[in-house]
């Protein structure tokens, strides 16, 4: 059962609703919405949206799931900077604080400060960005090299050849996703070569969507 899944029938419990009740006033057929609940199917962006409103609820899958609270490394990955926290707390209203993470979101190696607007960091939901530290090359061919910090926007939403961070067998990598049709996505991933595999829909877990990538010189 997905995460989201699960907490959409959760609340549709507590709210007292039946399956048929809450996919009649989504739009929804029962048997899709139930195939949501259970994590056969995915959720997308506007379904998630359309539930958190019906339901007055918030949906948003914590960022730090693998673990109770992430652990602070940023003295191990570079030297932390000192920053004055009343300084901080008085800009938090225009500056969110986004970490800087591994793939897996145990750590925390650092934190950027960006701009909000609307509640939005690059006209995406705030508490949904975050950067992971690309840990490998394997795609180089896609300008995404060891150690460069990924902007990432949480989503279980897929857009075909887009790149995303994906979680397969247990393990996450970073891969570009072609849909080759209802059921099967093409993974694609260019070090030195073009590399594809042909994957069910069903058998890997989307993190997130990669937005940009930032390097240092």
């Amino acid at each position: 059962m997905s995460r989201v899944g699960s907490k959409i029938k959760q609340e549709r419990i507590k709210a007292n609703l039946s399956l048929k009740e809450l996919a009649k006033k989504l739009g929804i057929s029962e048997g899709f919405l139930q195939d949501v609940e259970i994590g056969k199917r995915v959720a997308n962006e506007n379904l998630i949206k359309r539930v958190e409103k019906l339901l007055n609820v918030n949906l948003s899958d914590s960022l730090f799931e693998e673990v109770d609270e992430p652990i602070e490394n940023i003295k191990e990955y570079r030297e932390p900077v000192k920053v004055n926290k009343q300084l901080e707390d008085a800009f938090s209203s225009i500056l969110k604080k986004i970490p800087v993470c591994d793939l897996y979101l145990k750590e925390i190696y650092d934190y950027k400060y960006l701009p909000i607007k609307d509640k939005k960091v690059e006209g995406l939901n705030a508490e949904k960005i975050f950067y992971i530290i690309a840990p490998d090359d394997s795609m180089r061919g896609f300008r995404i090299a060891k150690g460069d910090r990924v902007m990432v926007y949480l989503t279980p939403e897929l857009e075909t050849n887009s790149i995303y961070v994906i979680e397969l067998e247990g393990k996450r990598m970073i891969r570009q996703l072609k849909r080759l049709d209802s059921n099967r996505v093409l993974l694609i991933s260019q070090s030195n070569e073009i590399k594809t595999e042909s994957k069910d829909i069903k058998s890997f877990k989307i993190i997130g969507k990669c937005i940009k990538v930032e390097f240092e010189l």
